[in-house]
């Protein structure tokens, strides 16, 4: 994606968003319409992932999860995010779509696709999404993916792979809180490795 593209969304975002925020209409804790006309995506979540590559087995996976939905009505929210996945295949980076029913003013049904555009996992991987939120924080989440992988038999050709993630995520604040932590974490890390001088 190039640095015009990205431009032009971030755009589009801040002039959807700004008039809400200053009416201050838009919220970190989502809620339905007339509390919040949109409120923020700031999820972070760990998962089990099956079905990993030519078997049954598994591993694990983080997921970044960042974006804004709109409130049509009293029931349902559209809008998109920006999704980061990390798990023992690599780093995968990519939109996705989604749309919110509400429950209840705190519970929440809510549905999503998107496709990995950038890391190991995009070349014709897709990905869905299906949470269930009890309330503005808190969500147990499926995330079913097709991609496209090598299967060595001994020569390799490339074969559609499903896979099945389940786990939890947190949002609004501590979404946050968890992602800067992450963020820390990280950075220590490689501090660490670099200072031991690993790869030297």
């Amino acid at each position: 994606m190039s640095a015009r593209t990205l431009a032009c969304v971030g755009l589009l975002v801040a002039s959807s968003v700004a008039p809400l925020a200053a009416q201050s209409r838009f919220c970190l804790r989502a809620r339905p319409k007339p509390d919040c006309a949109a409120f923020a995506i700031t999820n972070v979540g760990g998962f089990v992932m099956f079905g990993h590559g030519n078997g049954a087995s598994s591993t694990v996976r983080g997921v970044v999860d960042y974006g804004f939905m709109i409130n049509s009505g009293a029931r349902d929210a559209f809008g998109g995010s920006v999704f980061a996945s990390l798990d023992d295949a690599g780093l995968a980076i990519g939109p996705a779509i989604r749309y919110r029913r509400w429950l209840s003013p705190t519970a929440s049904l809510e549905v999503a696709v998107g496709k990995p555009i950038a890391g190991d996992e995009a070349a014709g991987a897709v990905f869905g999404m299906v949470k269930w939120s009890p309330n503005h924080w808190f969500a147990v989440v499926a995330r079913p993916e097709i991609r496209r992988g090598y299967v060595c038999t001994p020569t390799c050709t490339p074969q559609s792979q499903a896979r099945l993630s389940l786990g939890t995520e947190v949002g609004a604040a501590p979404g946050l809180v968890l992602t800067g932590v992450g963020a820390v974490g990280f950075a220590a890390f490689i501090a660490i490795l670099l200072a031991s001088g690993w790869g030297n």
